[in-house]
């Protein structure tokens, strides 16, 4: 009867789990609804240019400006050059690696000590010494357990992952700065607007103020006046602040300095219509994993995690490396590539983790728990982005219902203001009646103005929510 060490058992069930390999990878069951509740299912054209949809120059060029400029997506570019460099590295690891080495060197020995002092009695022994070196040397790790190729396959998906971002960067910079560009648009006709009205204001308190000099008017009236004048004093320095902080911010996505001249800006005039955009088409729920980047990121990084499972469990086996070594060695360079002066060296090298089973487990236990948490990563982003889309989605069909109703709005305040300058021309009403019915018009512009604007950020975000 055979006797068993009691070890082995152990043992062999450590190679066998070595030997299984990281196995298939974990089923998705990614949270993708079949369909939109909110958001159309117009199919998706392919990947474009998708600002040029909104028909504006000055946006396109702002556009083409910042993706060439752009810090964000210079730092993104430069990952995408680094995680390549470290994936074509190791892959490389997998193939027998070369090196040559050469020293010449001429040495003269003291006569006090060392190999010196012989020649004080053997005078045929020379004080100076030659050496000359020429060495060849190949090595390859045979990954007999795979682990050098599972390294290799999570440095490639780093490298998807790294490509990825830069999309998701490009991605970010463009939403971000059409969504500036459109906030400027907005806040500068507004702070036009504000400017008008302000001036229709003062006319009108002016007016009070000689109404209330000749009785005819009560102190309640002008103070009203004054309010509604501070209170547009307020909104018009809000409304700088807002152009300015809208025009910065567009310079540095640019990647210009904040006081920078931006050249695009100045041939559009105030009172031109922000250009309407139609809806971006939705496609599927599915597309989203292949359209957004920040989906295609993480699944490359749970195709990583899965990758160093094998990397770690390649550490239960054995590392065989084959070397080899050609070279010339002599104390005499005229004999250097002789035979008399030749070494020739093989050996294989072995690399065995064999009493160290206990951190190797622990090792390969943190490889799968980085793969679930990349996986439960990944289907919390999935399930982000399906919301982003319905909620850019309802936001964009509120924000053009919204627009509707302004349009109706300003249609009617616009009708009503020309029946009473008509009226003022036929000395049937006063001109402080026609001032306030240009002070409620220009509410009534400015609240469209917010609604053009807003229907055209609610665009942009529904195309950042599809990725692009």
């Amino acid at each position: 009867m055979i006797r068993r060490h009691p070890i082995l058992v152990p043992l062999l069930a450590l190679l066998l789990a070595g030997c299984a390999g990281a196995g298939a990878p974990p089923p998705r069951d990614l949270p993708l609804a079949p369909a939109w509740s909110a958001a159309n299912a117009m199919p998706r054209g392919a990947d474009g240019a998708w600002w040029s949809s909104f028909g504006d120059p000055a946006l396109d060029r702002l556009e083409s400006a910042a993706m060439a400029d752009s810090p964000d997506i210079a730092v993104a570019l430069a990952r995408v050059d680094q995680a390549r460099a470290l994936a074509r590295a190791a892959r490389a690891a997998r193939l027998p690696s070369g090196q040559l080495n050469g020293t010449l060197a001429r040495q003269r020995q003291s006569l006090d000590s060392g190999l010196g002092q012989l020649t004080r009695y053997v005078p045929t022994l020379s004080r100076t010494q030659n050496q000359g070196d020429v060495e060849g040397g190949i090595s390859w790790d045979l990954d007999l357990a795979g682990g050098i190729a599972a390294q290799a396959k999570g440095a490639g998906a780093d490298a998807l992952a790294a490509a990825a971002g830069e999309g998701a960067a490009r991605l970010a910079v463009a939403s971000e700065v059409a969504d500036a560009y459109f906030s400027w648009r907005g806040a500068r006709a507004d702070l036009a607007l504000l400017q008008r009205d302000r001036a229709l204001v003062a006319e009108r308190l002016a007016i009070v103020g000689a109404r209330v000099r000749d009785g005819d008017a009560a102190l309640r009236e002008r103070d009203d006046a004054d309010a509604v004048l501070a209170a547009l004093d307020a909104a018009l320095a809000d409304a700088g602040t807002a152009v300015g902080v809208a025009r910065n911010r567009i310079a540095v996505l640019t990647g210009r300095m904040a006081e920078a001249p931006l050249p695009e800006l100045d041939a559009i005039a105030t009172d031109a219509p922000i250009a309407a955009a139609p809806d971006p088409a939705a496609g599927m729920p599915a597309d989203l994993l292949r359209r957004r980047p920040d989906l295609v990121l993480a699944e490359a990084r749970l195709t990583g995690a899965h990758a160093r499972i094998g990397t770690a469990l390649a550490e239960y086996w054995p590392h065989v490396t084959l070397q080899g070594l050609f070279g010339f060695a002599s104390n005499n360079l005229s004999l250097i590539g002789t035979d008399s002066s030749n070494v020739i060296t093989g050996a294989v090298g072995l690399r065995w983790r064999l009493f160290d089973f206990g951190r190797v487990d622990a090792e390969v236990k943190a490889a799968r728990g980085a793969e679930r948490e990349a996986l439960a990563s990944y289907r919390g982003q999935v399930l982000a982005a399906g919301g982003d889309v319905e909620n850019a989605f309802l936001a964009l069909g509120s924000a053009r219902a919204a627009l509707a109703a302004r349009e109706a709005a300003d249609h009617a305040d616009t009708a009503a203001l020309s029946r009473v300058a008509a009226a003022a021309r036929e000395g049937e009403t006063s001109r402080f009646d026609h001032a306030g019915a240009e002070a409620r018009r220009i509410d009534s512009a400015r609240a469209l103005i917010a609604a053009r604007t807003a229907l055209a950020r609610a665009v942009v975000a529904c195309h950042r929510a599809l990725g692009g």
